[in-house]
């Protein structure tokens, strides 16, 4: 019997009807000039996403599919497209359960190689959805915007800058307490970025305007109150208006009689700070002409431009942590995050009823991608009231700066232009010293219950559903608290404040922090215990980007312990992208993503935690998007995107998180055994060895010289690989000390030792890990290593040390106690190396001990390979079998850990290539 073949037609008029029903505007078979069909037209806003399909998924149709998406970007009929393959037994009843072929295709990617994905209907909707997001260049438009104001303020003298700064109450820039040579020049460029903001967005009105009402277009019956001629003028012709100061003014004083204020009436404030000469003209017009070119960009429209924008036009990250999500990052974490079983999605109350929280906003990029994960997972939060619900209801942003949370609610606005911005809740918590001499810590404050909040500039009404500048009672209850705190170090914290401010701020955070459950060690320690005080008690999550550090150091094993005893670590996801080891936007520190569950003791015993390291980090939020439903299907391996171990609860409520430690799950299972004393028996270094001093004494202590003083100290200064290349090195500098610190580097130079450890190292260019010098220095790339174990020689412990810490096993060791700052030039603080794991030598024997320095002896003038070619370097093969048969461990084992290490991103450099890279 003959099966009739469903016309590929009538599958494309029931996809387009899959896609309205899922609330995008979607049109099937539609016919441009030329008798170009389209398959189905998909506008997002201001974008044509076309969705070519073919009825089959052999590799002609494939091409065929492919063929098409990519002419219709070249005729111009799209901007994105959608190359879509339907099995071949598709039918119309079929369809919406059929698992369809999909690759994504832009201006990027066209004429190139198709990365083909199966979806089944539910999933393509969100994969279109979110193809607009990947158009275009955020970074280039942000930089050109940047270079724009840079002009802008040029035109201005330091008064009009002042007058600016002042208008919306931004400090002068400051270091260390002192004004800068320009002090005022990055506050008035902050000030006209506001006005930038407003600008785009009063283009993006200017669409919104046009189809309110009837009666908003009536010129006898507009809005109430306000002054002039209904409607407001659009945001090119009052830049080209005679005078666009004045232009702008009215446009915005008709457009703030509906609402709008956190984003008019702030740049309304920036507007009347200075009198409307030539110069302030010219600086006004300047930025707007820079506004405007990035608002009709399509792409730029993109909710994240917001964000790398702030980036690039404010480097305020060095003292107050501010790294802001990346969109791609921001779609995965809020994907994880928010599930199928967290509400009843087909329920409006229910969904009004969220609450999610963002206690550090910033620009608002994890709210906006929470609000985007909710409309992907119901068809009725895309209808206008319950969109308008998401920002005024559910979603609640904070942060301590006036520009970031002036873009949250521009950021929110952009996703719903009838929302009542009167009701949204971002609020600006006050960081700082008040007038009557009282320290405020931004949002931290609701650990104490007494956060203050600020009004907007020129008196405007606050975004937040409190009274401006009062304290608020408490936060209200999350059910998800979405996150990106800020990090910084802690001796750089508040650099910005005078010595006297800084003084009454770390009081108030030793008085904040002195009953709580872990101490104070960083910034983003202390926003974890504010969201899990922000947290429901029965059913609420905790979902954040966090320094890759948080899961190892010891320093924050407390507050791992913490979290993991009332929560369920349910995801780690770490980055060995070598090109993203990153989720946050300028930096290049390695990052995490975690999402926790509130665990009850009556819900059993706890699942284990699934760890996913990433080879490729995904690049844009369709890809993010595949990935996220990639760990949900357990398909994350499967499907080339890295690796996943099922962590034990029992090692994550320990706060051993160590899971993170490798891309290779051997090499994490082989850590393991090592910590466990199953393949050796091993001790920390520190149990047998003084461990210092650091090199950063010595660089404190001591200048480099040509010439010896009459002491003749020297020292091994630099890790160079062109000379470092072998186990025997020698010193490469005389030192002498610095004025006034005499004492202190006769006291460095007491603790002098022959056995170098390893401060900083670069894997992919270095040799070696650790050298013995020919005599006793003091090191600055490299920390002193002394064995005092009684009984044993200390040359040959030095020898046998030396030795085990260059063979795999050692490297291995090493590598695991790295700071994750970065993924191949890791810092090795002295309580890191304190922690190295090394063969228990006072017990397991004077003979293995004699082994393993003779084998020391037989390789250490022998020039070694740079660490990512190890699995072919005969030196370090030799090296590992003397290390094997003096410490008895298994061959093939030590050779496996060899193979693995030398394919680790964090030993070459690169993105993880497999066996055959």
């Amino acid at each position: 019997m003959t099966t009739t073949r469903e016309w590929e037609s009538v599958l494309n008029i029931r996809l387009s009807d899959e896609l309205k029903r899922q609330g995008l505007s979607s049109k099937p078979e539609v016919m441009y000039p030329g008798n170009r069909r389209m398959d189905v037209e998909v506008r997002i806003g201001p974008v044509v996403v076309a969705v070519e399909a073919e009825h089959g998924q052999s590799t002609a149709k494939r091409r065929e599919a492919i063929g098409d998406a990519d002419r219709r970007l070249q005729q111009g009929s799209a901007q994105c497209a959608v190359a879509v393959c339907y099995p071949d037994d598709t039918t119309e009843e079929s369809l919406p359960t059929a698992e369809v072929l999909y690759a994504v295709r832009d201006e990027t990617t066209k004429g190139t190689a198709a990365d083909w994905n199966t979806a089944d209907i539910d999933r393509l909707v969100s994969i279109i959805r979110l193809a607009p997001a990947q158009l275009g260049d955020p970074d280039a438009a942000a930089a050109a915007l940047s270079e724009s104001l840079d002009a802008a303020v040029r035109h201005l003298n330091d008064s009009q800058k002042q007058d600016l700064a002042r208008a919306l109450d931004l400090p002068r820039q400051t270091k260390d307490g002192r004004p800068t040579a320009h002090p005022w020049d990055a506050p008035a460029k902050r000030a006209l970025l506001v006005v930038a903001t407003a600008v785009m967005f009063h283009s993006r009105l200017d669409v919104h305007l046009a189809g309110m009402r009837p009666e908003m277009d009536n010129r006898e019956n507009p809005p109430v109150p306000f002054t002039g001629d209904w409607p407001p003028g659009q945001a090119q012709h009052c830049r080209n208006a005679p005078a666009p100061i004045h232009s702008y003014l009215d446009s915005w004083n008709l457009i703030l009689a509906l609402d709008y204020k956190p984003i008019f009436e702030t740049a309304r404030a920036a507007l009347n700070a200075c009198p409307p000469d030539p110069a302030f003209a010219a600086a006004i017009r300047d930025t707007a002409d820079a506004a405007l070119v990035v608002a009709q960009n399509i792409a730029s429209l993109r909710h994240d431009l917001l964000g790398r924008i702030f980036h690039t036009v404010l480097d305020t990250a060095r003292y107050d942590g501010s790294f802001y999500t990346t969109t791609p990052a921001a779609t995965l974490l809020a994907t994880l995050a928010i599930t199928e079983d967290m509400c009843d999605w087909s329920d409006p109350e229910a969904i009004s009823g969220l609450r999610i929280t963002d206690p550090a906003c910033g620009t608002g990029t994890l709210l906006m991608a929470a609000a985007e994960r909710i409309r992907d997972l119901s068809p009725a939060a895309r209808d206008e009231t319950l969109a308008a619900d998401l920002i005024e209801q559910v979603l609640t942003g904070y942060d301590v700066n006036l520009t970031a949370t002036h873009m949250a609610a521009t950021t929110l606005g952009l996703l719903s232009p009838t929302t009542k911005f009167k009701n949204m809740k971002i609020g600006r918590a006050f960081l700082g010293v008040d007038n009557s001499g009282k320290a405020y810590l931004g949002s931290l404050e609701f650990l104490d219950q007494q956060p203050k909040l600020m009004p907007w500039p020129n008196a405007a009404q606050a975004v937040t559903q409190v009274d401006s500048g009062e304290a608020m009672a408490q936060s209200e209850p999350a059910d998800l608290v979405i996150m990106n705190p800020p990090f910084t170090k802690h001796d750089l914290r508040h650099q910005q404040f005078s010595e006297a401010e800084k003084k009454k701020l770390k009081a108030r955070e030793d008085s904040l922090f002195a009953n709580k459950p872990v101490s104070l060690t960083s910034n983003s320690h202390t926003f974890l215990l504010l969201a899990d005080y922000m947290n429901r008690s029965s059913r609420s999550s905790l979902a954040s980007v966090l320094p890759l550090a948080n899961a190892t150091n010891t320093s924050a094993s407390a507050i791992r312990r913490h979290l993991a005893a009332k929560y369920h670590v349910e995801i780690i996801v770490a980055s060995y992208d070598h090109d993203r080891a990153f989720f946050s936007e300028n930096t290049d520190i390695s990052e995490m993503l975690l999402v926790l569950r509130r665990w009850q003791l009556s819900n059993g015993q706890k699942p284990p935690t699934k760890v996913i390291n990433l080879a490729i980090n995904p690049a844009t939020p369709a890809a993010a998007f595949q990935l996220a439903e990639a760990i949900k299907d357990d398909a994350v391996t499967e499907r080339g995107y890295g690796t996943v171990q099922l962590w034990p609860s029992s090692r994550i409520e320990r706060g051993d998180w160590g899971g993170v430690r490798f891309l290779s799950p051997f090499l994490c299972d082989a850590f393991e055994q090592l910590e466990n004393q199953e393949i050796l028996a091993t001790k920390k270094i520190s149990q047998l060895c003084e461990v210092g001093p650091h090199g950063v004494g010595t660089r404190m202590t001591f200048n480099k010289s040509d010439f010896a003083d009459k002491l003749g100290r020297n020292a091994l200064w630099d890790h160079k690989a062109n000379k470092i290349t072998c186990m025997t090195a020698t010193t490469d500098t005389f030192i002498v000390a610095k004025s006034k610190k005499e004492q202190a580097a006769a006291n460095q130079w007491s603790k002098r030792g022959r056995l170098m450890l390893p401060e900083r190292i670069r894997f992919n260019t270095a040799r070696l890990v650790s050298v013995r010098l020919q005599e006793s220095a003091v090191g600055s790339a490299w920390v002193v290593c002394k064995p005092n174990a009684k009984g044993l020689s200390q040359a040959q412990m030095e020898k046998a040390i030396c030795a085990y810490l260059n063979s795999s096993v050692g490297i291995l060791a090493l590598l695991a106690i790295r700071s994750f700052k970065t993924i191949s030039y890791p810092y090795f603080s002295l309580g890191d190396l304190k922690d190295l794991l090394i063969p228990a030598f006072d017990n397991i024997g004077k003979r293995s001990l004699s082994r393993l320095a003779t084998g020391f002896d037989k390789c250490a003038e022998s020039v070694m390979l740079p660490l990512p070619q190890m699995n072919q370097c005969p030196v370090r093969i030799a090296l590992d079998e003397a290390v094997t048969e003096a410490l008895g461990l298994d061959g093939e084992t030590v050779a496996t850990i060899r193979r693995q290490l030398s394919m680790e991103p964090s030993i070459t450099g690169k993105r993880y290539a497999g066996p055959g890279g």
